[in-house]
């Protein structure tokens, strides 16, 4: 009997699970008093774009956004609860498509700079788009995506720069190589 081959081998699924699992570990252990909207962007990106970078096929982040909104809502940790599973999916979706779009080039700091400031802004839209479909006023919405944008630049993009130095280090030491999983 012939066993047909998935789309992701079981290192590969190891792997993003584990770095999914990681997104939720670093969101309840990193709490920092900061008050600053998108704050936690910066340690969302590091895993992300590493498991991106490292499996390098489409779906890959999306898998790790979905494994750390399944254990953000399972707990209850976000303040959406069972809606946060989409902040976290929107976090992914936007990787991926960043990824896709520069070819998984991410230990280029332009691309994973670039890419974590599109996931945090688009993770930013989903939870206003949530927090409109559950009722808040629109005018206390739009008062707050001001600074929240901003905000939410600054440290995905720092946690994409992160990322992209923590990548390069990596292959220069040759954990992981042009196509790791081949």
């Amino acid at each position: 009997m012939r066993m047909k081959k998935g789309y992701f081998s079981l290192y590969e699924i190891a792997l993003l699970s584990l770095l999914g699992a990681l997104i939720f570990v670093l969101k309840i252990v990193l709490k920092l008093p900061v008050h600053v909207p998108g704050h936690s962007g910066i340690f969302w990106m590091i895993p992300l774009i590493l498991g991106l970078a490292i499996v390098k096929k489409p779906g890959a982040a999306t898998y790790m956004g979905l494994i750390s909104g399944i254990l953000t809502s399972f707990f209850g940790i976000g303040a959406l609860h069972v809606f946060d599973i989409f902040e976290y999916l929107s976090i992914g979706i936007a990787t991926d498509i960043c990824g896709y779009i520069f070819s998984y080039r991410f230990e280029n700091p332009f691309v994973s700079v670039l890419t974590g400031v599109c996931a945090n802004l688009f993770r930013m839209v989903v939870n206003y788009s949530v927090q409109l479909l559950l009722g808040v006023q629109g005018f206390f919405i739009i008062l707050g995506i001001g600074l929240s944008s901003v905000s939410n630049i600054i440290f995905g993009g720092l946690g994409g720069l992160i990322a992209a130095l923590l990548i390069r280090k990596l292959m220069t030491a040759g954990v992981i190589g042009e196509d790791e999983t081949g």
